[in-house]
């Protein structure tokens, strides 16, 4: 969705494989935290918190060495998929796990009541549901949260203004004149 919208705004595939990333690092750390974070059982339920930390203080550090220079839009997407981000983290913190409506789930074709790693069945003591994966995708079989959309649009628009973006191996074109004796 993101190159359509792109191509809609005019841009190209060159902007966007014009834009030099920094840092990868930081982001294939940050995955790999996540993955400890889900998938390494040993490490037991409280240390699940300070991993996901971790992971978002490894993706606020990639933003902040790859948003310098950006355009103004980039850096306003970026901080909307960040405070998607922090949304979807609040939610967590709160209550250990992202929580999701069962209501939601049945829509979506999942079975309510399912727990985890990452989700658990929104309960009746259960806090900021209202932030946890609340939306149903029938169609992908999946719920999302306000977060999830928040990042999925700041994605959608990073793409698109990167796409817009003048390849640096593109010299800009000179300003024509508008009357012939501007010409000398």
């Amino acid at each position: 969705m993101g190159v359509l919208a792109g191509y809609v705004a005019g841009g190209s595939l060159a902007g966007l494989l014009s834009i030099r990333l920094r840092a990868l690092w930081l982001l294939w750390l940050a995955a790999a935290v996540q993955a400890a974070e889900l998938y390494v059982r040993v490490l037991g339920r409280d240390v699940r918190l300070p991993l996901l930390v971790v992971t978002v203080a490894l993706a606020g550090a990639w933003l902040a060495v790859n948003l310098p220079g950006r355009p103004r839009a980039m850096k306003i997407a970026a901080g909307a998929a960040l405070a998607g981000g922090l949304v979807n983290g609040a939610a967590i913190v709160a209550n250990g796990r992202m929580p999701y409506l069962p209501a939601a789930a049945r829509t979506a074709g999942i079975t309510p009541g399912l727990a985890t790693p990452k989700n658990v069945a929104a309960a009746p003591g259960s806090r900021l549901t209202a932030l946890g994966d609340i939306i149903p995708v029938p169609p992908l079989h999946t719920i999302i949260s306000i977060g999830d959309i928040l990042i999925i649009i700041a994605t959608i628009a990073i793409i698109a203004i990167a796409m817009c973006a003048v390849p640096r191996h593109v010299a800009p074109r000179p300003h024509r004149h508008l009357h012939p004796e501007d010409a000398t």
